[in-house]
């Protein structure tokens, strides 16, 4: 009997020592963000060294992708080689969701951990389908801040606009006495919701009841038309139709050329570098909204691809980087707002500063709560997106009236949606 109890016993020991050695054996992790390099390598670095002495059986492979990153995560995918952690956005976590690539992270987090820590919308932005796709990460409002010129607004003789209403109306005002652009509206983007999210934040539907697009009403069409009648009359810049606004603002605002920025702080940090003296008198108020009052905005999160051959450990990764310790240093070095709903209480957002981004980061980096698209993003969204922006061109270029480009665009959207 001693014999046989001593047997088993060694052999229990045997057993246990293998499975402390394969639990401790070393696993590496590969993480790819999109263009974060080489802005905020040091940033990177310092968190996944941080991440690494708290798990020292993880090691982590860091890649950032750029303008291939989508293109590249298919590819891997469909190769079986794909990365542990994926930094993707709210659209392109959708469609890789759907496409079955993803894991949901609600079986590698329990659930009532994620909502500890998250906002409840921030999370809703990441779920499909009853299922939480990603980790929130960093976020952005595009309304965010407004930041404006004081000369050319003194010069114009207006004051801030305290909404979406009072800005138009004085967009003409601003060009006429003193030859600058009062602000350069986000009025097409291929890839993205573009003129759609003026729709929104004025309370008109992107879809109907049942699901349908429904974004050719009198109202929508009344909008448009606004925004046709100021660009055929000079008052938006063309280069509108062909860069992206707010990096065309921004680029304007430094050469006194656009009066006044909607959006996030990110451009502070642009001006700054550019134009020092101008970023020094720059005031930096809240947003005008529109008639629905609500900021829109977007997040990046981290997921996790089927594929990973190491999910627990990239769950350990993902929420360590998006944890609100790390959102805050993230939020010190670059004013994105955090998706955490500690960040809220932070003593950071509380500070009183007379320095634009300071004050611009005081006013947005506590609101993560209202990130939110307006709507979510069909299946098959770049192919809509782009349908959707190809008519307003037409519309803004005289191509199409404003009725007909909506109605052309209603129609293809529901004839090709996915849900």
């Amino acid at each position: 009997m001693k014999t046989k109890t001593a047997a088993r016993l060694l052999t229990l020991g045997l057993s246990l020592a293998l499975g402390t050695a394969a639990a401790q054996s070393p696993v590496e992790v590969q993480f790819w963000t999109w263009y974060l390099s080489p802005k905020f390598d040091g940033y990177i670095k310092d968190t996944i060294t941080a991440f690494e002495k708290a798990n020292p059986n993880i090691t982590v492979k860091w890649f950032d992708k750029q303008d291939t990153m989508v293109q590249d995560f298919i590819s891997s995918v469909n190769m079986g080689s794909a990365p542990d952690v994926v930094n993707l956005n709210i659209d392109e976590t959708s469609k890789a969701a759907q496409n079955s690539f993803l894991k949901p992270v609600d079986t590698l987090t329990p659930m009532s951990t994620l909502k500890s820590v998250y906002y409840p919308q921030t999370l809703a932005n990441f779920t499909i389908g009853g299922k939480v796709y990603g980790y929130p990460w960093y976020g952005s409002l595009n309304e965010g801040v407004l930041l404006y010129n004081p000369d050319l607004m003194a010069k114009a003789g207006v004051k801030a606009p305290r909404n979406m209403t009072e800005l138009l109306s004085m967009v003409k005002t601003i060009k006429d006495k003193t030859g600058a652009y009062a602000w350069v509206p986000a009025l097409k983007d291929p890839g993205g919701a573009s003129f759609l999210g003026y729709f929104f934040s004025d309370g008109l539907p992107i879809y109907d009841a049942s699901g349908k697009a429904a974004f050719n009403g009198a109202a929508h069409v009344a909008l448009l038309q606004k925004y046709v009648d100021l660009f055929k009359g000079g008052y938006f810049p063309e280069d509108a139709l062909r860069k992206e606004a707010f990096q065309l603002a921004t680029e304007l605002y430094a050469q006194n050329k656009v009066a006044m920025i909607v959006g996030g702080p990110q451009a502070l940090n642009r001006i700054k570098d550019t134009n020092p003296s101008l970023y020094a008198k720059t005031v930096v108020t809240t947003a005008p909204l529109g008639k629905a009052q609500v900021q829109t905005g977007t997040s990046m999160g981290l997921v996790i691809p089927n594929a990973s051959k190491h999910p627990a450990e990239a769950a350990k990764l993902a929420a360590f980087f998006t944890n609100n310790a790390n959102q805050i240093a993230f939020a010190k070095i670059v004013p994105i707002v955090p998706t955490t709903a500690a960040a809220k209480n932070d003593a950071y957002f509380k500070k009183v500063s007379t320095d634009p981004i300071a004050k611009a980061t005081s006013l947005v980096g506590a609101s993560g709560q209202y990130i939110n698209p307006g709507f979510k993003a069909p299946g098959n969204s770049d192919d809509l997106y782009k349908n959707f922006s190809d008519n307003i061109e037409a519309a803004l270029l005289g191509k199409k009236t404003p009725k007909a480009a909506l109605d052309d665009s209603v129609t293809y959207w529901n004839a090709n949606m996915k849900k």
